[in-house]
């Protein structure tokens, strides 16, 4: 007989991330698909290895369905980059995914996409933020807790209705962050009951959007314990927090582009240079060296 499901309450997950950020002792860092350097394509294990050992507190990964219902890291309309074909990984059964080898990155045919229960089984003791998984709410949702991938998981999704339905309807409470814009949408979401909520992502693209004061950031911050920036350059070009970003930090100057974050009120910051920008926080003394 299978014993039953332990599910962990809403105050045992949040105990869970107080114990990491008073072990950060500074702003989160949140490594945006793992450390993607070298031979390590991001999505994987291995990227995921990688940002750990560079320092991060988070890895962020995407998470797509096979036709045959089998879960995968990948962020959908990248194929064409990673794989030399422009076949969408979603129309694809999951023994076809298999055999997709990335062409760019690592020895050619060694490398393949990795399966979701694969990175759970391989670093059950990470912390993970998923991302790009709501449209597979809830059905993920019950894979997610059956696994037991449960204390140590950040899940994130714009606040899109289906979305918070079908997670604030779900026996699991899951630590949940949207991505908003403004003080408003935030409040939006907040309405909805039944969500462990504990912060949000916030944009700011331009200096009139409301999260651009950090006085509406720390007001969040104040209140919730996760509130994440974004020092990513993505290949849309979008601005995500003001044009303060990993190139201006790398290019230019660290204290033009993290720092801006770093002051910003949030209490993370996701970056795809986990080593440089922690090296950074703990010269500025907002990070222990340890």
């Amino acid at each position: 007989m299978t014993a039953p499901l332990s599910i962990p309450t809403a105050e045992e997950l949040r105990s869970e991330l107080t114990r990491l950020f008073d072990g950060a002792a500074g702003p989160l860092i949140i490594t945006h698909r793992g450390t993607t350097l070298g031979s390590f394509p991001d999505n994987t294990v291995r990227a995921a290895v990688a940002a750990l050992r560079s320092g991060t507190d988070i890895v962020e990964v995407d998470v797509i369905r096979s036709l045959d219902g089998e879960y995968f890291l990948f962020h959908n309309g990248y194929e064409n980059k990673h794989f030399a074909s422009g076949t969408d990984l979603r129309t694809l059964t999951a023994a076809e995914i298999d055999e997709r080898s990335f062409q760019w990155q690592g020895e050619r045919g060694a490398l393949r996409p990795t399966r979701l229960t694969d990175l759970l089984e391989a670093l059950p003791d990470a912390w993970l933020n998923i991302d790009r998984s709501w449209f597979y709410w809830p059905e993920l949702l019950d894979l997610l807790t059956e696994v037991g991938a449960v204390r140590r998981l950040l899940l994130k999704s714009p606040p899109e209705a289906a979305a918070l339905t079908a997670l604030a309807a779900h026996p699991t409470p899951f630590l949940y962050y949207p991505i908003v814009t403004s003080p408003e949408e935030f409040e939006r979401v907040r309405a909805v009951d039944g969500l462990n909520l504990i912060g949000a992502e916030v944009l700011a693209a331009t200096p009139d959007d409301p999260y651009a004061d950090p006085a509406a950031v720390t007001s969040l911050a104040e209140e919730f314990p996760l509130v994440q920036v974004n020092a990513l350059n993505l290949e849309n070009g979008a601005r995500l927090y003001l044009g303060h970003d990993d190139e201006t930090a790398i290019l230019e100057d660290p204290a033009l582009g993290w720092g801006p974050l770093a002051r910003s009120g949030a209490t993370a910051i996701q970056t795809d240079w986990p080593h440089l920008l922690r090296d950074y926080l703990v010269t500025q003394g907002l990070r222990s060296a340890e």
